[in-house]
């Protein structure tokens, strides 16, 4: 079937509703993950929702909690989730960390203790939005999915990162992965909707590559995006987020799911450099798309400029939702009391 962001919208609102979040929370996080499926990353969008109204349940996301400061300085700042919905903390240690930024030209801001933060992007889109160049890195403690170069079992998480720098006159350069192969939500996407995955994704829990994302769910495992380039620096993310927080890294002892954070901030006119600087990323980027296409019909593009064309069309056009996220939607949405006529209507 196919959605409006509205729709979209309003099917989160009414199921984290029914399943105790405030109208607040539920109207703010129903909006991050219509966005997300507008840019292009259903991972991240409506199929969401399942999970976090069955964590709300189970109390691994707390409505109405509250984000506690617990280490500051003139230029760094701590922030404890205590389990509140990751976009709305997201969002305003963000703000935060834009803001400090704009003050004293670069700042740094660690979110530990928060439920799944969402897309990645978003957080770099809106620093952007404000002349602010962000790093982003990202840990989850109890949900080890990926295995370490060499082996076979889990041992990390997808431990993504991303990179927004704001170029006047065009959309800015977003760089948004995990370190994984791929976010693990691209294989709850295919295994709802009963579709193979490319090959070099996941192994079974034999260790053997496979294309049936159900292997995964089976006890296999993420592999890491350019073999052990990516095992690096997903260990790198896992001690940033992880354990410079406080919000601790991934072990056989996490059982709490929950995302932890850390930002780092600057001010892209903070010195008397931003002009000529802002001029080099414009001409070098204009140049790399100069660049002649292996096939006429795919250019060369920049990061961000697909989730920037997929939220043209996907404006106008509405959101295809597989048969099978659909089916998941709606159950849960029965479950908390909510029929399909009224996820519908």
């Amino acid at each position: 079937m196919k959605l409006s962001a509205e729709q979209i919208q309003t099917v989160v609102q009414r199921i984290l509703f029914a399943a105790g979040a405030t109208e607040a929370e539920a109207r703010g996080v129903g909006f991050r993950l219509a966005n997300a499926n507008l840019v292009g990353h259903d991972s991240h969008g409506l199929i969401r929702v399942c999970q976090y109204a069955d964590q709300l349940r189970d109390g691994t996301i707390r409505s109405g909690a509250e984000l506690t400061r617990v280490a500051q300085s003139d230029t760094l700042e701590i922030y404890d989730a205590n389990l509140g919905f990751g976009q709305l903390a997201a969002e305003t240690t963000t703000g935060i960390g834009i803001e400090k930024a704009r003050a004293s030209g670069v700042s740094a801001i660690g979110l530990r203790n928060v439920s799944h933060v969402g897309r990645l992007g978003d957080w770099a889109e809106l620093a952007a939005e404000h002349d602010v160049i962000s790093f982003h890195f990202v840990n989850s403690p109890a949900k080890p999915g990926v295995s370490p170069f060499g082996g076979i079992e889990r041992r990390m998480a997808t431990n993504p990162i991303c990179i927004g720098y704001p170029v006047a006159g065009r959309d800015p350069l977003v760089v948004d992965m995990t370190t994984s192969s791929v976010a693990e939500g691209k294989l709850r996407v295919a295994h709802a909707a009963g579709t193979p995955i490319p090959e070099g994704w996941i192994l079974d829990k034999h260790g053997n590559p496979t294309t049936d994302p159900g292997d995964y769910y089976d006890g296999g495992a993420l592999q890491t995006m350019g073999a052990h380039k990516g095992y690096g620096l997903s260990l790198a993310i896992d001690l940033l987020a992880g354990a410079l927080t406080g919000g601790r890294t991934a072990g056989p002892d996490e059982t709490v799911n929950r995302n932890n954070m850390f930002s780092i901030f600057i001010d892209a006119g903070a010195t008397a450099m931003a002009g000529e600087a802002s001029a080099i990323a414009a001409g070098y980027l204009d140049w790399i798309k100069d660049c002649a296409a292996r096939d006429a019909e795919a250019p060369v593009l920049i990061p961000g400029e697909p989730e920037a064309s997929q939220k043209r069309h996907r404006t106008v056009e509405g959101v295809d939702v597989p048969d099978g996220i659909w089916a998941q939607v709606v159950a849960t949405g029965e479950r908390f009391g909510v029929s399909a006529n009224d996820l519908a209507a």
